[in-house]
């Protein structure tokens, strides 16, 4: 009975991993249930990633901000959020051998490459459209990028380059007949026409490339520049369009930075409060018209910034110690574990530096989709350590007592 428990918690905490790639309400759904029946069942041991300490020294940093704030009912959405964090809870304590983290990986690159597939029918469909209209507003490399499942471009492109970069190692044990659709993941990237990602996914594969086997990066690598070669006019025609000096989105990015620094500088210890950049902004903002500018200032489109803006130099300390204790972290276990256990910090490792450098120009920490995918994908490394057994550093010849 304790194994079947611990099994069907393993199912949940899967499922809600999964289902972020198709639905948030469903996947928080799962995650609730998955929380409920660990309340209730109480496995044991329990397993605390090493990150578990900043990252409650982020969510108290994250309180005394909203307690500070002039409208701390408007920054209540922030707090609510904490309870996503359990998601990196139940994949340490329920993925905690090596046949589940494979069965994990893959799970969410049979989902990732299905939504990915539905991406690449997108693209067609709205490019098709596009040369028909011939307006920015339907332009799939600009405003109207393809978006899977998901409400938004940024949230699905994010997700595709976290089970990218996480799947790149794991080849090492699924074998060559999973590449392909490790390769149609690797086309939605390219397709989804966002720098930022396009970003992160060079980082993400650059950081692990000198550790895995040159068969298999050269696996990677050359599907990815087929699409890249076979779809050279449409990136020429997005990059060129972005270097345009009345670009919105980069003037925009300039102005919410300038804002951003200004706000850091009037309220370095608190910020402006949780959820109030938004309402911060226009007196800041120094340019003309703000009505007719269509910036979009939600947030600053970095997470070091809007952390700091938002919530203060304390809360943003915080939330580098919670990704240099992740790093330091999984490097350990990437030097430390063995051969069967290496693939899975390595793709730890790919998926979380995609996500820092994506991170520098947008505010996908804030995205509650990429969040939980995030912590899953982090956090299986730290549930196999406590599995893999240590050989005794001081054998004796001694027999227990009966």
């Amino acid at each position: 009975m304790p194994q079947e428990r611990d099994f069907g918690l393993f199912v949940l905490t899967l499922a809600a991993a999964a289902a972020v790639l198709v639905s948030i309400a469903g996947a928080e759904a799962l995650l609730a249930i998955a929380c409920v029946a660990w309340i209730i069942y109480r496995p044991r041991p329990i397993t605390l990633p090493s990150y578990f300490v900043p990252l409650c020294a982020f969510m108290a940093t994250t309180v005394v901000s909203l307690a500070m704030s002039p409208q701390p009912a408007m920054g209540r959405a922030a707090i609510y959020k904490f309870w996503l964090f359990a998601m990196g809870f139940l994949a340490a304590n329920t993925i905690t051998t090596s046949h589940r983290a494979r069965h994990a990986l893959l799970t969410l690159l049979i989902v990732s490459a299905v939504t990915s597939g539905l991406g690449l029918v997108q693209f067609v469909k709205k490019y098709l459209y596009y040369l028909t209209t011939q307006s920015i507003g339907d332009d799939p490399m600009i405003n109207g990028r393809i978006s899977g499942f998901m409400g938004h471009w940024l949230t699905y492109s994010n997700e595709q380059l976290l089970v990218w970069c996480a799947a790149i190692p794991a080849m090492l044990i699924f074998g060559r007949r999973w590449m392909i659709l490790l390769g149609i993941v690797g086309a939605s990237l390219v397709l989804s026409f966002t720098r930022s990602v396009w970003l992160g996914a060079i980082a993400g594969f650059l950081v692990i490339a000198t550790m895995i086997p040159r068969r298999l990066w050269l696996g990677v690598a050359i599907p990815v520049a087929v699409v890249c070669l076979a779809s050279s006019p449409l990136i020429y025609h997005r990059i060129s369009t972005s270097l345009q000096p009345d670009f919105a989105p980069n003037t925009g990015r300039l102005e919410l930075f300038f804002a951003g620094v200004q706000m850091i500088e009037d309220h370095p210890l608190f910020g402006v409060g949780p959820q109030r950049v938004h309402t911060e902004f226009p007196g800041y903002y120094r340019g003309p018209d703000l009505a007719q500018t269509h910036i979009y200032y939600g947030h600053l489109e970095n997470n070091i910034l809007q952390l700091a803006a938002e919530r203060g130099l304390p809360c943003l300390a915080a939330f580098l110690w919670f990704i240099f204790e992740l790093y330091a972290g999984l490097i350990e276990l990437v030097r430390n574990s063995d051969r069967d256990h290496r693939w899975m910090a390595l793709s730890a490792l790919a998926a979380l530096t995609g996500f820092i450098v994506a991170g520098f120009n947008e505010y996908n920490f804030g995205d509650s989709e990429v969040l939980m995918l995030l912590l899953f994908i982090v956090s299986l490394p730290f549930g196999i350590r406590r599995t893999v057994p240590v050989e005794d550093p001081c054998p004796t010849n001694l027999v227990a007592a009966s």
